[in-house]
């Protein structure tokens, strides 16, 4: 009877088991996993890796990071080869959900919220992984290695984690290989070794490969010049969003050394860029429009593309957004609430000229209500970063804006912005010392 009870057990997990796999091969995935969860609560190893890339991707499960990764290594750890793999890339991982730290959220997410990546463990069942021969865990491992994630970067050892997923024919191997050769990392750059396999992930469709052996091509190196060769590489990347791509088709067919290539086509690919949000797409299509370069000169169209700029955190494009707003530039009628929002953007990545700007918009309620801390805040962290227009609009503050005045606080800002040459920092002290003296007769 002893023997009998776990025979039958054994007999039972591996039941369920194939009869979740037989669910999966069919795409019945809720009862897949209802069966998998069976086998797997009974420690059946296989139906434990199964189950946590259905957690992974919330197939016939409810998707959850920190089950998938329970699951993931509880196999891996009982010497299941794929589960290491798949326990390397789960540790790579955070939850993709903002969750609100409520205590509802707190609730109904629980651990989940704790869940974070962690690149030592990845690293540590990558390794696990290549040297259990998983072609997977090899290309992830190198990867890992060269890239230094998880530790300190290697591309020695990355190269020999590479090899045998190479020999399988795994392209992001061939990726990695070639960039190591191409990037230098094993001592000289060797674009002509990194060629082959570069070709290789390219062929496979892979869009980062495509872009280096363009550019290999673009500008010969290790190879041949090929120019049309690199143009169709990049247009097949770029096609598929690459935007590196994008990036260096606009660069070649806009480049002011060969004014007979195709500006047509180089405005496409920029304005790609631009709608993809890259900053400096987005400021140089405002110069080309407000200044008629290669398109027709379009002042609205050049507004548009410098405030895309500034809502992607180009700071100098958030100042003139704000000085434009504030004076009606560009033939737009002058908004000084919205001037004001821009110069607090701009002051809050560090924009100096912005910080006086607001500190004067704040203290005069000027587009806005009247903020006095706000303003005397913002006007000290201009004088502490050298702003040198701050010191008299500080002073001024001190002495006729602050409730109550501090007289003193205004001459001494004054004081320091005369000694530095501020001509206006003088005119309103000597005010100031004449009212004093007035006062005083």
């Amino acid at each position: 009877m002893m023997k009998f009870l776990p025979f039958t057990r054994w007999f039972s997990l591996k039941t369920a088991y194939r009869q979740g796999m037989n669910k999966l091969a069919t795409g019945r995935m809720p009862m897949a996993a209802a069966a998998l969860q069976k086998a797997a609560r009974g420690g059946h190893v296989g139906a434990s890796y199964e189950l946590a890339r259905l957690y992974e991707n919330g197939r016939g499960v409810i998707s959850d990071l920190g089950e998938a990764r329970r699951l993931a290594k509880y196999a891996a750890d009982k010497g299941h080869v794929e589960a290491m793999a798949l326990t390397a890339r789960l540790y790579l991982l955070s939850p993709s959900l903002q969750m609100p730290s409520t205590p509802a959220a707190k609730r109904l997410y629980g651990d989940m919220m704790k869940i974070s990546a962690d690149p030592e463990l990845a690293r540590d069942y990558a390794l696990m992984a290549h040297q259990h021969g998983s072609v997977e865990g090899s290309a992830l491992a190198g990867y890992l290695f060269a890239s230094g994630i998880g530790g300190e970067a290697d591309p020695h050892t990355a190269l020999v984690c590479y090899e045998p997923a190479v020999a399988a024919g795994n392209v992001r191997a061939h990726l990695g290989m070639g960039t190591l050769f191409a990037g230098g990392h094993l001592g000289e750059v060797d674009h002509k070794r990194a060629l082959p396999y570069f070709k290789f992930a390219a062929k496979e469709g892979n869009r980062t490969a495509r872009h280096y052996l363009a550019m290999q091509y673009l500008y010969g190196l290790g190879c041949e010049k090929k120019e049309d060769k690199a143009l169709k590489l990049l247009a097949a990347a770029a096609a598929k969003g690459y935007q590196a791509s994008i990036d260096e088709l606009a660069k070649y067919y806009l480049d002011e050394k060969h004014p007979e290539r195709d500006r047509v086509k180089g405005i496409r690919w920029l304005t790609a860029l631009g709608r993809m949000g890259d900053q400096r797409a987005c400021r140089e299509l405002e110069r080309r429009y407000r200044n008629g370069i290669d398109v027709e000169a379009n002042i609205s169209e050049a507004l548009i593309w410098l405030e895309k700029a500034a809502l992607k955190g180009d700071v100098a494009a958030q100042f003139q957004m704000a000085v434009i707003t504030a004076t009606g530039g560009g033939g737009t009628e002058a908004d000084l609430n919205q001037a004001r929002r821009w110069f607090e953007m701009a002051a809050h990545n560090g924009h100096a000229i912005a910080m006086v700007n607001l500190g004067r918009f704040r203290m005069k309620g000027i587009g806005g209500p009247v903020e006095l801390a706000g303003a005397q805040e913002v006007l000290e962290r201009a004088v502490e970063a050298g702003e040198m227009a701050a010191y008299p609009v500080l002073g001024e503050f001190y002495a006729y804006y602050a409730d109550p005045s501090d007289l003193d606080a205004a001459r001494d800002i004054l004081r320091h912005g005369v000694e530095k040459g501020d001509a206006v920092c003088r005119d309103i002290l000597g005010r100031l010392e004449a009212k004093h003296f007035a006062e005083v007769a």
